[in-house]
């Protein structure tokens, strides 16, 4: 019997959930999110164009065979396809192209004529579902690239879900004016709000943050602690000793 994965449990991602955003605030990472959530697509059948702005192949690799899941035999199989932006600007130094150009409108037109193409190859391929993983959407903006554009850019790639098989999970953090005008944008159109933020109090030994997970059509804001340890995240209603976790 399949173990119960308790931050996918308080999550609760649904296939009807097309549109799904995660906001990182303050001094805390919510990567694990994405993670995740990768777990559950992979696990389900589902297949993943990733758009790695944030970490490295190697990070996803580790934290996935935490979780259960290998990540590069998910790429070696075809389930997973990956588009790496900061790689791809690293091959580019000296070469002044690609995200080098001063016409940014073109780079964000580039990178979603990419996405567009590998998604309709992965729907081709056969799966229940197709996700667009975009891991940090905030990062364009350290690019140089306008915030009028990342907001074109996340308007091509919400298209995409007039295909019924596809949906969309976008990360983004706020340290910023602009980073927040990114997170308001996102969270209009999102099915699932998904933020996490630091502890009000402080840090505290017992837990790591706090998780608030907001769906559309719901006026109530369903609200954890969680608690990240080396092999995964637990979470619990506030008010719940950590202690008694799933018990």
């Amino acid at each position: 019997m399949a173990t119960i994965n308790p931050l996918l449990v308080s999550l609760d991602i649904k296939s009807s959930d097309r549109v799904v955003s995660i906001k990182e605030n303050g001094n805390v990472d919510s990567n694990f999110v994405i993670t995740h959530l990768i777990k559950q697509i992979l696990g389900d059948g589902n297949r993943m164009c990733f758009v790695i702005l944030h970490n490295t192949l190697g990070h996803y690799q580790n934290v996935g065979k935490r979780l259960g899941y290998d990540f590069l035999k998910q790429i070696e199989e075809g389930r997973i396809r990956t588009i790496e932006p900061l790689k791809d600007i690293v091959e580019d130094i000296g070469n002044e192209t690609n995200y080098f150009v001063d016409d940014k409108e073109q780079v964000v037109k580039g990178l979603f004529k990419s996405i567009k193409s590998t998604m309709e190859e992965l729907v081709e391929a056969g799966s229940s579902r197709v996700y667009l993983v975009i891991d940090d959407i905030s990062h364009l903006l350290d690019l140089g690239i306008d915030l009028k554009y990342i907001i074109s850019f996340i308007n091509y790639c919400l298209s995409l879900i007039n295909d019924e098989r596809i949906s969309v999970v976008i990360n983004t953090h706020v340290c910023s004016k602009s980073d927040e005008i990114i997170c308001n944008n996102l969270n209009y159109v999102s099915d699932v709000v998904i933020e996490v933020m630091p502890l009000k109090t402080g840090v505290s030994r017992e837990v790591t943050g706090l998780l608030n997970i907001e769906k559309s059509g719901k006026e109530q804001v369903t609200q954890f602690h969680f608690k990240a340890y080396d092999k995964g995240i637990k979470t619990f209603h506030l008010g719940e000793s950590v202690y008694n976790l799933y018990k």
